[in-house]
């Protein structure tokens, strides 16, 4: 990976962690504390391709009922033009 942004060219990403939102279909999974390098100008995010099909399967065996979640939220579901 290359150690500008992508986005805004900034030399510098930062590791930290944040909050992932993965959709599969309709199903959506968020997962927090994700290792992540973030742009220190515009917050721009860049993950590993091994955490990134870590979240895929993890999000498949919940998918098929091999694993169950941490916990579950309820989410409301607006479209843009009701807003």
């Amino acid at each position: 990976m290359s150690s500008n942004c992508q986005f805004c060219g900034h030399a510098h990403l930062t590791p930290t962690t944040t909050r992932y939102i993965h959709q599969q279909g309709d199903e959506l999974l968020i997962v927090e504390e994700v290792p992540c390098l973030r742009c220190d100008d515009c917050g721009e995010e860049y993950f590993d391709v091994s955490t990134l099909k870590k979240i895929e399967a993890d999000h498949l065996a919940l998918a098929t009922h091999r694993k169950r979640p941490a916990r579950t939220l309820e989410v409301a579901v607006e479209t843009f033009s009701a807003l």
